[in-house]
Protein backbone atom coordinates (compact mmCIF):
# COMPACT_ATOMS: atom_id res chain seq x y z
CA UNK A 1 0.00 0.00 0.00
CA UNK A 2 1.69 3.44 -1.39
CA UNK A 3 -0.43 5.47 1.23
CA UNK A 4 -0.14 5.28 5.26
CA UNK A 5 -3.58 6.77 5.62
CA UNK A 6 -6.83 7.18 3.72
CA UNK A 7 -9.56 9.39 4.68
CA UNK A 8 -13.00 10.00 3.81
CA UNK A 9 -15.50 12.63 3.03
CA UNK A 10 -18.88 11.30 4.87
CA UNK A 11 -21.88 12.86 3.02
CA UNK A 12 -22.36 12.05 -0.90
CA UNK A 13 -19.24 9.77 -0.33
CA UNK A 14 -19.45 6.76 2.21
CA UNK A 15 -23.19 7.71 2.44
CA UNK A 16 -26.12 9.15 0.60
CA UNK A 17 -30.04 9.97 0.88
CA UNK A 18 -32.54 8.47 -0.59
CA UNK A 19 -33.81 10.43 -2.03
CA UNK A 20 -31.28 11.94 -3.05
CA UNK A 21 -30.90 15.73 -2.30
CA UNK A 22 -30.69 17.00 -5.63
CA UNK A 23 -33.67 14.74 -7.46
CA UNK A 24 -36.10 15.97 -4.23
CA UNK A 25 -34.53 19.79 -5.17
CA UNK A 26 -35.27 19.17 -9.09
CA UNK A 27 -39.11 17.69 -8.03
CA UNK A 28 -39.90 20.63 -5.62
CA UNK A 29 -39.09 23.20 -8.08
CA UNK A 30 -41.14 21.37 -10.62
CA UNK A 31 -44.20 21.59 -8.05
CA UNK A 32 -43.28 25.59 -8.22
CA UNK A 33 -43.95 25.31 -12.40
CA UNK A 34 -39.66 25.81 -12.28
CA UNK A 35 -38.90 23.27 -15.47
CA UNK A 36 -35.26 23.00 -15.69
CA UNK A 37 -34.00 20.72 -18.65
CA UNK A 38 -30.71 18.31 -18.01
CA UNK A 39 -27.74 20.63 -18.89
CA UNK A 40 -28.69 23.07 -17.24
CA UNK A 41 -29.41 20.85 -14.08
CA UNK A 42 -25.75 19.38 -14.01
CA UNK A 43 -24.69 23.29 -13.79
CA UNK A 44 -27.09 23.53 -11.45
CA UNK A 45 -25.74 20.56 -9.21
CA UNK A 46 -22.16 22.23 -10.05
CA UNK A 47 -23.04 25.40 -8.54
CA UNK A 48 -24.62 23.70 -5.45
CA UNK A 49 -21.99 21.62 -5.02
CA UNK A 50 -19.33 25.13 -5.18
CA UNK A 51 -21.65 26.54 -2.85
CA UNK A 52 -21.29 24.51 0.03
CA UNK A 53 -18.09 24.54 0.11
CA UNK A 54 -17.15 27.51 1.98
CA UNK A 55 -17.75 29.81 -0.84
CA UNK A 56 -17.45 33.39 -1.20
CA UNK A 57 -21.78 33.06 -1.35
CA UNK A 58 -21.92 31.07 1.58
CA UNK A 59 -19.57 33.32 3.73
CA UNK A 60 -21.57 36.59 2.57
CA UNK A 61 -24.83 34.70 3.07
CA UNK A 62 -23.66 33.49 6.56
CA UNK A 63 -22.24 37.23 6.87
CA UNK A 64 -25.71 39.04 5.93
CA UNK A 65 -28.37 36.57 7.73
CA UNK A 66 -26.30 34.28 9.87
CA UNK A 67 -26.17 30.79 10.43
CA UNK A 68 -30.09 30.32 10.78
CA UNK A 69 -30.92 32.33 7.65
CA UNK A 70 -28.00 30.28 5.45
CA UNK A 71 -30.94 27.83 4.31
CA UNK A 72 -33.31 30.41 3.03
CA UNK A 73 -30.58 32.52 1.06
CA UNK A 74 -29.65 29.56 -0.92
CA UNK A 75 -32.93 28.58 -1.68
CA UNK A 76 -33.23 32.15 -3.23
CA UNK A 77 -29.99 31.88 -5.14
CA UNK A 78 -30.62 28.21 -6.56
CA UNK A 79 -33.97 29.91 -8.06
CA UNK A 80 -32.12 32.71 -9.01
CA UNK A 81 -29.51 30.08 -10.50
CA UNK A 82 -32.51 27.94 -12.41
CA UNK A 83 -33.73 31.27 -14.27
CA UNK A 84 -36.14 32.22 -11.82
CA UNK A 85 -36.97 36.07 -11.42
CA UNK A 86 -35.52 38.17 -7.96
CA UNK A 87 -37.66 35.58 -5.70
CA UNK A 88 -39.41 37.26 -2.26
CA UNK A 89 -39.36 36.67 1.01
CA UNK A 90 -42.88 35.24 0.16
CA UNK A 91 -41.62 32.91 -3.06
CA UNK A 92 -38.29 31.30 -0.62
CA UNK A 93 -40.69 30.52 2.02
CA UNK A 94 -43.06 28.38 -0.29
CA UNK A 95 -39.77 26.53 -1.41
CA UNK A 96 -38.69 25.87 2.07
CA UNK A 97 -42.49 24.49 2.77
CA UNK A 98 -42.71 22.65 -0.07
CA UNK A 99 -39.30 20.97 0.04
CA UNK A 100 -39.85 20.16 3.94
CA UNK A 101 -42.56 18.43 3.28
CA UNK A 102 -42.23 16.16 0.17
CA UNK A 103 -38.37 15.69 1.21
CA UNK A 104 -37.80 12.87 4.08
CA UNK A 105 -34.36 11.31 3.24
CA UNK A 106 -33.36 8.13 4.44
CA UNK A 107 -29.59 8.17 5.00
CA UNK A 108 -27.79 4.92 3.34
CA UNK A 109 -24.23 3.76 2.61
CA UNK A 110 -23.49 4.46 -1.11
CA UNK A 111 -23.09 1.56 -3.40
CA UNK A 112 -19.52 -0.18 -2.82
CA UNK A 113 -18.79 1.44 0.09
CA UNK A 114 -18.69 -1.10 2.86
CA UNK A 115 -16.94 -3.32 0.46
CA UNK A 116 -14.12 -1.00 0.25
CA UNK A 117 -13.66 -0.52 4.11
CA UNK A 118 -13.85 -3.69 4.46
CA UNK A 119 -11.13 -4.46 1.86
CA UNK A 120 -9.06 -1.42 3.52
CA UNK A 121 -9.80 -2.89 6.97
CA UNK A 122 -7.75 -5.90 6.16
CA UNK A 123 -4.57 -3.75 5.09
CA UNK A 124 -2.67 -1.48 7.98
CA UNK A 125 -3.93 1.70 6.43
CA UNK A 126 -4.77 4.30 8.71
CA UNK A 127 -8.69 4.91 8.06
CA UNK A 128 -10.03 8.40 8.41
CA UNK A 129 -13.48 10.12 8.03
CA UNK A 130 -13.21 14.19 7.67
CA UNK A 131 -16.78 16.02 7.28
CA UNK A 132 -17.62 19.54 6.70
CA UNK A 133 -19.98 18.89 9.64
CA UNK A 134 -20.02 21.63 12.09
CA UNK A 135 -20.38 19.08 14.96
CA UNK A 136 -19.41 14.81 15.56
CA UNK A 137 -20.98 12.66 13.92
CA UNK A 138 -20.03 9.43 15.29
CA UNK A 139 -23.88 8.11 15.69
CA UNK A 140 -24.76 8.65 12.20
CA UNK A 141 -21.05 6.46 11.40
CA UNK A 142 -23.26 4.03 14.44
CA UNK A 143 -26.12 4.35 12.52
CA UNK A 144 -24.80 3.26 8.95
CA UNK A 145 -22.46 -0.08 10.58
CA UNK A 146 -19.57 1.57 10.20
CA UNK A 147 -18.20 3.02 12.85
CA UNK A 148 -15.46 0.31 13.84
CA UNK A 149 -13.81 0.66 10.39
CA UNK A 150 -11.85 3.71 11.46
CA UNK A 151 -9.00 4.91 13.04
CA UNK A 152 -10.59 8.77 13.92
CA UNK A 153 -12.66 10.69 12.55
CA UNK A 154 -12.83 14.82 12.46
CA UNK A 155 -15.68 17.20 12.26
CA UNK A 156 -14.52 20.48 10.63
CA UNK A 157 -16.28 22.68 13.20
CA UNK A 158 -14.36 20.89 15.69
CA UNK A 159 -11.21 22.66 14.63
CA UNK A 160 -12.86 25.70 12.98
CA UNK A 161 -11.73 25.44 9.37
CA UNK A 162 -13.51 24.36 6.64
CA UNK A 163 -13.06 22.40 3.02
CA UNK A 164 -11.39 23.24 0.93
CA UNK A 165 -8.82 25.29 3.66
CA UNK A 166 -5.82 23.25 3.84
CA UNK A 167 -5.92 23.59 7.57
CA UNK A 168 -8.67 21.48 7.83
CA UNK A 169 -6.95 18.64 6.73
CA UNK A 170 -3.86 19.15 7.91
CA UNK A 171 -5.89 18.35 11.71
CA UNK A 172 -6.88 15.67 9.86
CA UNK A 173 -3.22 13.91 9.41
CA UNK A 174 -2.53 14.91 12.70
CA UNK A 175 -5.17 13.46 13.99
CA UNK A 176 -4.25 10.28 12.22
CA UNK A 177 -0.64 10.22 13.67
CA UNK A 178 1.34 12.99 12.37
CA UNK A 179 1.42 11.11 9.01
CA UNK A 180 2.86 13.49 6.33
CA UNK A 181 0.71 14.30 3.25
CA UNK A 182 2.35 13.32 0.58
CA UNK A 183 1.73 9.68 2.54
CA UNK A 184 -2.27 10.73 2.46
CA UNK A 185 -5.23 10.30 0.30
CA UNK A 186 -8.41 11.78 -0.05
CA UNK A 187 -11.53 10.12 -1.51
CA UNK A 188 -14.77 12.75 -1.90
CA UNK A 189 -17.71 13.68 -3.49
CA UNK A 190 -17.42 17.81 -3.91
CA UNK A 191 -14.25 18.76 -6.87
CA UNK A 192 -14.50 22.07 -5.06
CA UNK A 193 -13.85 21.28 -0.89
CA UNK A 194 -12.54 17.53 -1.54
CA UNK A 195 -10.15 17.68 -4.47
CA UNK A 196 -9.01 20.83 -4.88
CA UNK A 197 -8.97 21.43 -1.04
CA UNK A 198 -7.17 17.76 -0.75
CA UNK A 199 -4.38 19.00 -3.32
CA UNK A 200 -3.45 22.25 -2.05
CA UNK A 201 -3.07 20.69 1.60
CA UNK A 202 -0.57 18.29 -0.26
CA UNK A 203 -2.65 14.51 -0.39
CA UNK A 204 -3.72 12.72 -3.52
CA UNK A 205 -7.08 12.66 -4.29
CA UNK A 206 -10.06 10.32 -5.81
CA UNK A 207 -12.83 12.05 -6.81
CA UNK A 208 -16.43 9.99 -6.30
CA UNK A 209 -18.61 11.02 -9.02
CA UNK A 210 -21.43 8.76 -9.28
CA UNK A 211 -23.74 11.31 -10.77
CA UNK A 212 -21.53 12.37 -13.55
CA UNK A 213 -20.91 15.69 -12.90
CA UNK A 214 -17.71 16.85 -12.85
CA UNK A 215 -16.71 14.40 -15.73
CA UNK A 216 -14.25 17.09 -17.38
CA UNK A 217 -12.49 18.54 -14.38
CA UNK A 218 -8.60 17.39 -13.78
CA UNK A 219 -9.20 15.15 -11.01
CA UNK A 220 -8.13 11.46 -10.77
CA UNK A 221 -12.28 10.13 -11.18
CA UNK A 222 -14.54 7.17 -10.27
CA UNK A 223 -17.58 6.41 -10.26
CA UNK A 224 -18.48 4.04 -7.62
CA UNK A 225 -16.27 4.25 -4.53
CA UNK A 226 -15.26 0.43 -4.61
CA UNK A 227 -13.53 1.27 -7.84
CA UNK A 228 -11.21 2.85 -6.02
CA UNK A 229 -9.80 -0.47 -4.66
CA UNK A 230 -7.85 -1.87 -8.01
CA UNK A 231 -6.55 1.52 -8.19
CA UNK A 232 -4.86 1.34 -5.12
CA UNK A 233 -3.88 -2.29 -6.37
CA UNK A 234 -1.74 -0.66 -9.02
CA UNK A 235 -0.09 2.01 -7.26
Amino acid sequence: MRYETIIFDLDGTLRENQPHFMDALRDCLKKLDITVDGFQWRLTERWVHRYWAHSPEIIEDVKQYGNDGVWNAFLRRLMSQVGHPPASDEDVAHFAGVLSEHFQPVSQLTPGALETLQALKSTDVVLGVLSNRSNDFSDELDHLGIADYFDFTLAAGEVGHWKPRPEVFWAALERAGHIPAEAALYVGDNYYADIVGATNAGLDSVLVDSRRVFTDVPARRVERIDEILPWLESV
